[in-house]
């Protein structure tokens, strides 16, 4: 789960921001070691950029052109999820703001998913620029509009206004594909004919995973952009993908000792990746995705563990995490079922058996009956006793409760016991949960898993 930061928070790309960690036994070092890494998994702070250099070189000349002799650009960054399109804009950001004391640019950050309509798109621009101003200035003056068009032509007309040596205004638009799908498209075209117009310095930078997102614009949207295209790609060999991930997990060392904590904090970090694993882990996220997001995930929770007792990270902590990680939600659910409950689910997986997909509480019941009549008979069912239909059917209600099993069609005349529904697990998930599941009686046992 990258987590990636709110525009809330984003009206300044200079703005600090605070990182609670776990109160557990820490000492000052290790504390700072575990922040340090945290914020840069969480993306607070910026990664360290693995292969990407051509595109971070013409990203940042575009930008310091605009931040400094007042040139309006647009540019449009293309990438799979995971490659580092959010990552590499933020670390050309933080890189001008350090240029000086005092950022002289102004980021408004728009993201399609939230902003899903024009209105929204500018109630947001609106709140960042109006943020922007009273950082600077101390104070806003506050206005009221009447309609959405009076107030977007105010936007524009103070974007319109300014000169070479006004603020610059940098534009973020991530899941830029989604602001496509406006209607008229009517933000993408003001914000790029101001561009186009250069009458004040403007940059618009688009963030999409789609290949065709300039194929989605109009005809008169797509002239007024520059149809600069910036591609990011994951990493082509395992071992690239191995060093992204060891050299994010690396701390800064400058101005400490040789046998610092940071520096031998390091050198763990290099024995670690050298445990099968590890290597394993990484060898299964790359054959699927290649994101490293998904090994950010796994190391939450082994940073978090850092402390004076554990200082390094440890492969058993990697080891737990990986497990929790790929935990099937359904069958940790199904580890707190009732025996009554895990016989009705059994007994609906004798149905699937049977190739019978769709049944209702009768042919479930009539399946569980019969399995607990041979138990009976051949005097293997000691301890086991047939509920009643009314309690059988409590069990049966409380898994569609917990969507378990859930209707094929709606029929309200239909009396509930004979209401269609369907088995929503695996064959597999049902047998595992049979294993896995505490005290079961051993001729569920044979049964649930086909033994007998």
């Amino acid at each position: 789960m990258t987590t990636k930061r709110s525009s809330d928070n984003n009206a300044s790309c200079s703005k600090k921001v605070r990182f609670d960690i776990p109160l557990i036994p820490i000492d000052a070092e290790t504390a700072s070691v575990r922040h340090e890494l945290l914020s840069r998994l969480s993306e607070i702070t910026p990664g360290r950029l693995h292969g990407l250099q051509q595109q971070y070189d013409q990203l940042y000349q575009l930008l310091h052109q605009t931040t400094t002799t007042g040139e309006s650009n647009s540019c449009l960054l293309i990438g799979n999820r995971g490659t580092g399109k959010s990552m590499l804009v933020r670390s050309v950001l933080d890189d001008l703001a350090k240029l000086q004391d005092d950022p002289n640019f102004c980021v408004v950050r728009l993201n399609g998913m939230t902003a899903t309509t024009d209105r929204l798109a500018l109630n947001e621009i609106a709140r960042q620029l109006a943020t922007q101003q009273r950082n600077q200035e101390g104070s806003a003056p506050d206005r009221s509009f009447s309609s959405f068009s009076e107030s977007f032509e105010y936007i524009l007309s103070l974007l319109k206004a300014g000169n070479k040596k006004t603020l610059p205004v940098i534009f973020i638009l991530d899941e830029f594909d989604l602001f496509a799908l406006h209607p008229k498209q009517t933000l993408l075209y003001n914000l790029l004919d101001t561009v186009q117009s250069a009458q004040s310095p403007l940059a618009v930078i688009g963030l999409s995973c789609r290949l065709d997102a300039l194929e989605l614009l109009e005809k008169r949207v797509k002239s007024r952009f520059s149809h600069r295209q910036i591609y990011l790609f994951p990493p082509a060999t395992f071992g690239q993908f191995v060093d992204a991930a060891k050299d994010n997990l690396r701390v800064f060392t400058e101005g400490h000792a040789e046998n610092s904590y940071r520096a031998r904090f390091n050198k763990s970090v290099e024995t670690l990746f050298e445990e099968s694993t590890i290597t394993s882990l990484l060898r299964r996220i790359f054959d699927l995705s290649k994101d490293l997001r998904m090994f950010y995930k796994i190391c939450f929770e082994p940073v978090s563990l850092l402390s004076r007792d554990q200082p390094f990270l440890t492969t058993i902590s990697f080891h737990q995490a990986n497990l929790a990680q790929r935990a099937d939600s359904k069958s940790e659910m199904l580890k707190g079922v009732s025996l009554l409950e895990l016989v009705l689910i059994i007994s609906m997986k004798k149905l699937m058996e049977k190739d019978i997909d769709a049944f209702n509480f009768q042919m479930v019941y009539d399946e569980y009956k019969e399995f607990m009549s041979r138990t009976q008979v051949r005097g293997l069912g000691f301890g086991m006793k047939l509920y009643k239909k009314p309690v059988a059917l409590k069990a049966f209600e409380n898994l569609q409760s917990f969507e378990l099993v859930c209707p094929t069609d709606i029929v309200a005349k239909c009396p509930k016991e004979y209401r269609m529904t369907k088995l929503m697990l695996e064959e597999s998930q049902v047998v595992e949960t049979v294993l896995k599941y505490k005290d079961c009686p051993s001729i569920v046992y044979k049964w649930g898993t086909g033994a007998a």
